[in-house]
């Protein structure tokens, strides 16, 4: 059977940049891991042969029995973890062209908003019973080591809640903000286990560090963390640009934040898609960049 258009368009693109190491965003996860599998056999049709596969479960769609919207209701899209309309919808897959130590994953996926944020805060942002349930990652969080011949080079993802579709307490800009500086806990060494190992930091912050909504001072001071690198930040006739939309134009919404020890010697990105979703695969840019590991 022929792949859909929207699939066919998103291989092509794949295919054009032959990546060593993919971080997809928005992708449904199943517990088999068919959706994966079929993109791998599809990509090693066109030539580009990612064997192995990290697919972790979401916090998508993941109910939690609580009215968090107000509409009366406790199974809506928007009661659960992170929005999803059923368990896994738009989660994250790492596809690869060298080995993924699964082993040593660091997930997070469980770790409680509370645990990093102040009680006084959150009784503003969520229902009372929420409280002790509401998880910090609205889709998933996790470090991932890569194994290449020098050695493991860590992948830190996320996708963060986009900082909208709430009201006056704005509940998802809180959320959007916490999400996006757990990496600098982490780096702190506040969770998980860290060494001095490469790491890049490749995930969808949802935040554009000018245009639309969100905490903008939360990005800058994840970005001018001098433990990472920004190779696209932007300069006066620059716009990189990651995603566009009918209502708000261009924004820059997805991240690769090489750490400082990485030497960038090649970045780039997809063309630009078209505002309407049908006439490309997304409305989002696949953006790369290759990286030297120091010995």
């Amino acid at each position: 059977m022929a792949p859909s258009p929207q699939v066919a368009n998103v291989t092509r693109t794949i295919a054009t940049h032959q990546p060593d190491v993919l971080v997809l965003q928005d992708m449904d996860w199943d517990l088999k891991g068919a959706a994966v599998h079929a993109l791998q056999t599809q990509l090693k049709q066109v030539g580009t042969d990612m064997p192995y596969a990290y697919v972790p479960p979401s916090n998508t769609g993941l109910p939690m029995g609580i009215d968090m919207d107000a509409d009366g209701k406790t199974g809506g899209p928007r009661d659960t973890q992170g929005y999803g309309r059923f368990p896994g919808q738009g989660s994250i897959a790492i596809l690869s062209r060298l080995p993924i130590d699964e082993d040593a994953v660091q997930e997070f996926h469980a770790l409680l908003w509370k645990d990093i944020a102040s009680p006084k805060l959150l009784e503003k942002l969520l229902p009372p019973e929420a409280i002790a349930t509401q998880r910090l990652a609205s889709v998933f969080m996790a470090a991932v080591p890569i194994e290449t011949a020098a050695g493991p080079l860590w992948v830190l993802t996320h996708h963060a809640t986009p900082p909208v579709f709430d009201g006056p307490e704005d509940r998802n800009g809180h959320r959007n903000a916490a999400e996006n500086l757990f990496w600098l806990q982490y780096l702190d060494g506040t969770f998980g286990t860290r060494d001095n190992a490469p790491f890049v930091i490749a995930s969808q912050l949802n935040i554009d560090p000018i245009r639309g909504e969100g905490h903008k001072e939360t990005l800058s001071t994840l970005l001018s963390d001098p433990r990472l690198q920004d190779p696209f930040a932007t300069g006066p006739s620059e716009d990189h640009h990651t995603a566009a939309f009918d209502s708000v134009g261009k924004l820059r919404l997805a991240y690769l934040l090489p750490s400082s020890q990485l030497n960038v010697s090649a970045k780039g990105h997809s063309a630009d898609p078209a505002l309407r979703p049908d006439q490309t695969h997304s409305r989002h840019r696949l953006i790369w960049i290759d990286v030297e590991i120091p010995d």
